[in-house]
C-alpha cells in the first residue's frame, strides 16, 4: 500500500472527523462526504492530460479549482486544508508538521441536487433549464475574452484527439463505428469553417465541463461548479463550446425540448453585444456537440461498465450528423393567441442538432432597452420607431442564422402587411422554406389568456389588445389556425400544417 493510499484508507475511517465519511470516487479524485461538509483529495497520478502525481502539482491544482469555481459557486468553495502526518498511518488536518497531502474543503449539497439525477428523474422542466441558461449566460459575459487565439487549429486539436482516443478503443466500440464518427466530426468541421474562424474573437476562459452532472440546485436556483482547473486549454474556448456540453447532455437523456429551450434562453440571456453576434456562429454547433459526446463516449468506453452509454453517445454523433435543412416558420397574431407557446412546442421539433433559433420580439424589444425581460418598458418604447428597430433587428439575426444553416421561428403580432411580407422575403433571399402561420380566437378568450398571464416578456394586457382589435390587418395569406380550443389541441393543429404530426 503506497503513501497515498494509507492516507485514503485513514479518510475512510473518519479519521479527522470520528466517523466514517460517504465517499464518491472519480477517475481522478476521491470525495469525502461528511456532515454538511465535502472534502476533495486529488489522486496521485498521470493520465497524460492531467497530472497530479506530486504533492506540489495536487496543492497547486486544489488552490486552482478554488480559486475558478468561487466564479460561480463562492458559497460552496471554501478553502485548502494541509494534511500532515502525526504518526504511522496516523494524520491530521492541521498545519506546523510533515504536509503528505492537500483537501479542498467545500460546503456539501443535497445527494439529490445533481441537475444530472434531476433529469434522470424527470424532474427537469422548462423553469429549471431556463434559469440555468441564464446562470451560465452571466457567467460568460462575465469572462474576459482571451487575444490571440486561434480557435481553428484549438478546435481541430481536440478532435484529432478524440479520433486518437477513439481509435485506441476501436475493439471496444468497433473499428467501423469510430471511422463513421471520426468521418462526420471531420465533414462537420470543415462545412463550419467560417464559423470556427469567427469564434476566434468570442474565446473566454469557460467552464469547460458544463454537464448537468457539474450543476445543482442551490436555494432553488441552479448553480455551476466543478470546472476544469488542471489545463486552461480545455476551459480557455468560445462560450457556444462550453454551452454545448448541456445541450449534448439533454439530447443523450431525449430531452430535446429542454435542449432547445437552454439554448434559446442562453441566447436572449447574453448581453446585447454577445448575442447580435450568436446566430452568425450557430453553423459551428453541430460540431460542438459532436465533439462533447465523442469525449463522453471515450470516457465512459474507459469505465467499467460504461460501455453501453459510450455506445450511445456515437450514436447521438451519427444523428448529430444526419443533414436538416433550415427553414423559417413565422407565427402572428394578435396578444394571448399563444404564439410563444406554440413557438416552444415547435422549436425543438425542427432544425438541426438543438433544435430552431427562437426570435421573439417581446424579448428583442427587452434586450434593445437594455432590461431584464420580465420588467415592464414604458409606452415610449412602443412607438411606431421603435416597433421598426424591434423588426428591422428581429429580421435581421433571422437572416444571420439561416444563412448559417440554422432553422428559425419568429414570434410576433405581424400586425402589418408589411412585416408579414418581409418574412418571407428574407426566407426566399436566403433559400429557405418559408411557412406562416396567424393565430386567431374570439376576443373574450384572449382577454381571459391575457389577464391571466404572469412573469412574461410580453407586456401586452387588455387595454393592448383592445386597441389591436382596431388594426386593419390587411389581407392574411398565411395559413390560418383556430386557437380557441384546449391548448395541446391547436398546437396539434398547427404541427400537422407543418407537416409535423
Amino acid at each position: 500500500m503506497n503513501a497515498q493510499q494509507l492516507l485514503v484508507e485513514w479518510l475512510r475511517r473518519g479519521g479527522p472527523w470520528g466517523q466514517a465519511p460517504d465517499v464518491v470516487e472519480t477517475h481522478a479524485a476521491y470525495v469525502f462526504l461528511i456532515d454538511d461538509r465535502a472534502y476533495k483529495l486529488k489522486k496521485a497520478i498521470d493520465l497524460g492530460y492531467l497530472d497530479f502525481s506530486t504533492l506540489l502539482r495536487r496543492r497547486e491544482a486544489l488552490e486552482r479549482e478554488l480559486t475558478l469555481n468561487k466564479r460561480t459557486a463562492p458559497a460552496i468553495y471554501l478553502r485548502t486544508l494541509p494534511i500532515t502526518r502525526v504518526g504511522e498511518g496516523v494524520f491530521a488536518l492541521a498545519d506546523g508538521g510533515d504536509i503528505v497531502d492537500w483537501l479542498l474543503e467545500m460546503r456539501r449539497f443535497p445527494n439529490d441536487a445533481l441537475l444530472g439525477d434531476l433529469a434522470d428523474r424527470g424532474a427537469l422542466d422548462d423553469g429549471i433549464v431556463e434559469s440555468l441558461a441564464a446562470h451560465i449566460a452571466d457567467f460568460h459575459d462575465r469572462a474576459p475574452p482571451t487575444v490571440s487565439c486561434d480557435w481553428p487549429a484549438a478546435v481541430g486539436r481536440i478532435a484529432r484527439e478524440n479520433s486518437d482516443d477513439l481509435r485506441a478503443q476501436k475493439d471496444l466500440f468497433g473499428a467501423g463505428e469510430v471511422a463513421c464518427v471520426v468521418a462526420a466530426h471531420e465533414a462537420n468541421m470543415a462545412a463550419c469553417a467560417k464559423a470556427l474562424q469567427l469564434q476566434s474573437a468570442d474565446v473566454r476562459h469557460c467552464h469547460g465541463d458544463l454537464h448537468l452532472g457539474n450543476a445543482f440546485m442551490d436555494h432553488g436556483q441552479p448553480t455551476l461548479f466543478d470546472c476544469i482547473e488542471f489545463d486552461d486549454f480545455y476551459a480557455t474556448i468560445p462560450p457556444l463550446y462550453d454551452l454545448a456540453f448541456v445541450l449534448m447532455d439533454l439530447l443523450a437523456r431525449n430531452l430535446p425540448r429542454l435542449a432547445n429551450r437552454t439554448l434559446n434562453a442562453w441566447i436572449i440571456q447574453r448581453k446585447r453585444e454577445a448575442w447580435h453576434d450568436i446566430p452568425s456562429s450557430l453553423g459551428a454547433l453541430p460540431l460542438y456537440v459532436m465533439l462533447r459526446a465523442e469525449i463522453r463516449a471515450k470516457t465512459e468506453g474507459r469505465r467499467p461498465g460504461g460501455l453501453s452509454a459510450a455506445r450511445g453517445y456515437l450514436a447521438l454523433v451519427k444523428k448529430i450528423a444526419e443533414p436538416r435543412p433550415p427553414r423559417l416558420i413565422a407565427i402572428g397574431g394578435l396578444s394571448g393567441t399563444g404564439k410563444s407557446s406554440l413557438a416552444k412546442d415547435l422549436g425543438w421539433r425542427i432544425g438541426s442538432v438543438a433544435g430552431a433559433l427562437h426570435l421573439r420580439s417581446d424579448e428583442i424589444r427587452k434586450r434593445i432597452a437594455g432590461v431584464p425581460l420580465t420588467e415592464r418598458l414604458p409606452e415610449s418604447s412602443y412607438t411606431r420607431d421603435m416597433s421598426d428597430r424591434v423588426y428591422e433587428e428581429f429580421f435581421e439575426l433571422a437572416k444571420i442564422a439561416m444563412g448559417s444553416g440554422q432553422s428559425v421561428i419568429l414570434d410576433a403580432v405581424f400586425s402589418r402587411e408589411g412585416e408579414r411580407d418581409r418574412a418571407a422575403a428574407i426566407a426566399a433571399e436566403v433559400g429557405v422554406p418559408f411557412v406562416g402561420l396567424w393565430l386567431e380566437a374570439p376576443a373574450d378568450i384572449l382577454k381571459r389568456r391575457l389577464a391571466a398571464r404572469r412573469n412574461d416578456a410580453s407586456d401586452a394586457d387588455v387595454a393592448v389588445l383592445r386597441k389591436q382589435l382596431t388594426y386593419d390587418l390587411g389581407c392574411i395569406g398565411w395559413q390560418r389556425v383556430d386557437v380557441s380550443a384546449d391548448a395541446d389541441e391547436c398546437m396539434q393543429a398547427a404541427r400537422n400544417r407543418l407537416g409535423l404530426g
